[in-house]
């Protein structure tokens, strides 16, 4: 491979022959004082003479000298960056000596063998839990769903391919790249100080979804992603892998898949390896939501993410699955289901007599009385049967992982080349869509453009939100002014006279009468909330900035007066959804909008259909933006954007029948502006 190649070039030998023979030639050519000339008038040995024999001497001393600094370096080389371990070009200069003992190589004796232990103990624990091997096997049969290509459908066992070691090389790929963090590129704020700055690897699995995953019912530590990581950190975390288990439940209740599709990357991090979807009570037996957030999650820095999907039912959902795996675009993507695994003359027996897994089935998490405990949540010991699922899933990519470390001592290798190709090219490329989204108004936000046959691409799709927990990117990054200053606990009701003075940061009643009420049971660790700017007529002129974000390394800035359209392609305003009543302000023609100093015409204000609603209410906007709309440039003009005036006009709109709101402002980035 080219990169052993080159390894092997930039190899150091600290033989003997080559201190002998080198090294003297060098010093001999460039570091040995000249010798004086000899006189022509003696006869005798010029060597004999004393100062001669003195620059013998100290050329001796000076080669002796340089031999011991050789000697040293070379030491040092090769005691820290073994050959097998050069990472390419553009990451050498930046990569520091990592504190990790290298995987895979200087391995002590019985490290490979205690991680299989763990592995089979954790199996053995899994069935003793469920009922025996058969009866336990025959659940993940049923509640669990990996996806390989048709034409590869034998190919599962980690071989050669396969999804089982499409995860594997995750695993192997987050070891690589702590030793050989890549420059940041151009699509990501993320860096590689931060790998440089931890010492050990890490994987970061991030689960986003509404109320299910959220552990409604329960206390946050006991949805089903947290008991995951419990189950999977340990082994992880055992040599010679050495990798910590990061695990985000960025989960928000109540919530449609789409404004949240566009944000993935604030709710979950740039630096997210997994990336889950549910929102299937929401969305009926349909896929269109489905694809479009599959989409969305191919643009996020480590793409494509492992998709795990919260649904085992929806025939229409998983053939869609299939199909992009059968594209190449998903790898590995697993369907989790819950109850539906279970069998129910097994939940019919005496509570003693049923497995140790089964057992206090219908209990809750959270105290009697508490939110969310509702017939469609997840109960306490689904939720563990869930993470147990998906653990056994992953832990034979753990396995297949160790495989490769053991007998390969080059495996990272076609890692390190498939990470240099990733960076040298940032642009990703999408298998044409399955379903229709025409029907939106920005289709080209939800699943790109064709750029050649059967090629497409998802210009870069920029998000500021206010609802929580969000990592990155808060709406108010982009507030320049027209916002109330209140620093009063969220859950504090707020004055009407503060609307008077500006858009004010709050939360619905109902979300707040929910989340005051959730506090009586000391909060269940929930960090979702779903925070908004509200406004009325009387709170004025929101003014917004939206930076451009669409830079790659080939980009250049516009010039002043340019025209906004050349730059950014859409603008999306979402609002809080909740039901308020039918006086409530409606987005679409209670609002007057400026983009770029340009009045926006009413018949430029669109309804974004289909995907991004919620129990039948369609919660965001779509701003056309004028064809005089400009450019604006801050920070002495090394930043520009676009300009964003937002104000309530309906007369009708109050705080009683319900103010308007901002929760998500989505824009789209024109890519491709050569210099």
């Amino acid at each position: 491979m080219e990169i052993h190649r080159r390894t092997s070039a930039i190899r150091i030998d600290a033989s003997p022959s080559m201190g002998d023979d080198v090294a003297p030639s060098r010093v001999n050519k460039t570091h040995a004082p000249p010798v004086k000339a000899r006189s022509t008038t003696t006869t005798h040995n010029p060597y004999a003479s004393p100062s001669t024999m003195t620059d013998v001497v100290l050329l001796r001393s000076i080669q002796f000298l340089i031999l011991l600094f050789a000697a040293w370096f070379v030491y040092l080389i090769v005691g820290t960056n073994p050959p097998w371990t050069t990472p390419p070009e553009d990451a050498v200069e930046s990569s520091p000596v990592s504190p990790l003992r290298r995987a895979g190589a200087g391995v002590e004796p019985g490290e490979f063998a205690a991680a299989r232990e763990k592995i089979s103990r954790m199996r053995e624990e899994f069935y003793v839990r469920y009922g025996g091997e058969d009866e336990a096997n025959a659940m993940l049969e049923r509640g669990l769903i990996a996806f390989d290509k048709k034409k590869d459908a034998d190919n599962v066992d980690g071989g050669g391919g396969g999804p089982i070691r499409s995860t594997a090389d995750r695993f192997l790929g987050a070891i690589v790249r702590h030793e050989f963090p890549f420059p940041a590129s151009s699509t990501s704020t993320s860096t590689s100080a931060s790998s440089r700055s931890r010492r050990r690897p890490e994987y970061v699995m991030a689960f986003a979804g509404y109320s299910v995953t959220v552990g409604r019912g329960n206390h946050l530590e006991e949805s089903y992603p947290y008991v995951l990581g419990r189950i999977l950190s340990p082994v992880l975390a055992m040599p010679p892998l050495g990798i910590d288990l990061v695990v985000r439940n960025s989960a928000i209740g109540g919530i449609p898949s789409f404004p949240y599709g566009w944000c993935l990357r604030n709710f979950l991090g740039e630096d997210a390896d997994s990336v889950s979807w549910d929102y299937s009570m929401n969305e009926g037996n349909g896929a269109s939501g489905l694809e479009s957030y599959v989409r969305q999650s191919l643009l996020m820095p480590k793409s494509p993410p492992l998709f795990i999907m919260l649904d085992v039912k929806s025939r229409k959902r998983l053939d869609l699955l299939q199909r992009y795996v059968d594209s190449g675009a998903l790898p590995d993507p697993i369907a989790l289901g819950g109850k539906d695994a279970v069998d129910e003359k097994l939940l019919q027996l005496p509570e003693s007599e049923r497995p140790p897994g089964l057992q206090r089935w219908e209990e809750w998490g959270a105290p009697k009385g508490a939110p969310g405990i509702s017939p469609w949540h997840a109960r306490k010991m689904e939720h563990e049967l869930m993470a147990w699922m998906l653990a056994m899933r992953l832990l034979e990519s753990v396995e297949v992982a160790l495989d490769v470390m053991e007998r390969d001592v080059n495996w990272r290798d076609p890692i390190l080349a498939k990470e240099r190709r990733k960076h040298e090219s940032a642009e990703i490329v999408l298998p044409p869509p399955v379903t229709d989204a025409s029907k939106t108004g920005v289709s080209s936000l939800l699943h790109g453009s064709e750029s050649k046959p059967d090629e497409w691409h998802i210009n870069r799709v920029s998000c500021r939100t206010s609802f929580l927990p969000n990592i990155s990117g808060d709406l108010n990054s982009i507030v320049e002014s027209g916002v109330t200053d209140d620093n009063n606990d969220m859950l504090q009701s707020r004055d009407d006279s503060l609307f008077n003075e500006g858009w004010v940061m709050d939360v619905g009643k109902a979300e707040r009468d929910t989340k005051l009420k959730v506090q009586r049971f000391g909060g269940l660790g929930y960090v979702d909330m779903k925070t908004a700017l509200y406004g009325i007529p009387n709170s004025g002129t929101l003014k917004l900035w939206l930076p451009f974000e669409g830079f790659d390394t080939n980009s250049k800035k516009p010039d002043e007066n340019a025209s906004a359209s050349e730059y950014f392609n859409a603008v999306v305003l979402c609002e809080v959804n909740e039901k308020r009543g039918d006086n409530e302000c409606k987005m679409i023609s209670d609002l007057t909008f400026r983009l770029g100093g340009s009045l926006v015409p009413e018949g430029d204000v669109s309804q974004v259909g289909d995907v991004a609603s919620y129990l039948k209410k369609n919660i965001c906007i779509h701003v056309n933006i004028p064809a005089d709309a400009k450019v604006s440039f801050k920070h002495g003009g090394t930043d520009f954007g676009l300009s964003l005036e937002v104000t309530v006009l309906g007369s009708g709109v109050s705080r009683q029948n319900g103010a308007c709101s901002i929760s998500h402002v989505i824009w789209e980035n024109q890519c491709g502006h050569s210099t």
